[in-house]
């Protein structure tokens, strides 16, 4: 999900009633758009933490944003990743008879597991057991293992969308706050 900050014409018409240089009023634009995505990310991140029941530091790397200036125009684009998080997020896995519990979540069939790579996670066998498509191998320790299994993830997209769509309409609020700040900032302190 991409979310864009656009000004359109409402910088020239600021630059028209204010007594500032064009230099001024675009640094406080450049400062105020840079705190709204900051404060976007800050505050989406913290409630979606919350509803999902995980750190915010898992959520970490599904948030970049990008600053840009063309034409004159300045924006900010902030980019949201909803693809499925890895249900070890979640806090440390526990086998169950019927599955792996993950904090407050419960993974029926799931199990947990180590790849040949060093992979640790829970997995889930993509097909029911006895299905004509699992594909029954006796491994070299003699054991019987029945594949392809895949890693259990748990989708976010359902969670988060109203999440960030509520902060995305409160964020042309939170500009025209942080740009009167910006404006009298650079009116009394930098103006001075």
């Amino acid at each position: 999900m991409n979310i864009e900050i656009d000004l359109g014409e409402s910088v020239a018409e600021l630059e028209a009633d204010l007594a500032l240089s064009i230099s001024q009023l675009q640094k406080a634009v450049s400062r105020a758009l840079k705190k709204v995505a900051r404060w976007l990310e800050t505050h989406s991140k913290r409630e979606l933490g919350v509803a999902l029941g995980v750190p915010q530091r898992v959520l970490e790397a599904r948030y970049y944003k990008t600053f840009y200036m063309k034409n004159d125009q300045r924006s900010v684009s902030l980019w949201f990743g909803l693809e499925p998080i890895s249900a070890q997020a979640f806090g440390k896995p526990v086998q169950t008879d019927v599955g792996v519990k993950v904090g407050k979540h419960h993974f029926i069939g799931a199990f947990m597991a180590t790849m040949k790579n060093g992979h640790a996670g829970i997995f889930k066998r993509k097909y029911e057991y006895g299905s004509k498509r699992t594909k029954r191998i006796k491994r070299p320790d003699g054991q019987w293992t029945e594949l392809p299994i895949e890693e259990v993830r748990f989708p976010i997209n359902e969670i988060a969308r109203p999440i960030i769509e509520r902060y995305y309409v409160r964020a042309e609020a939170r500009f025209k706050q942080l740009l009167k700040q910006e404006i009298n900032f650079v009116m009394n302190v930098e103006g001075a």
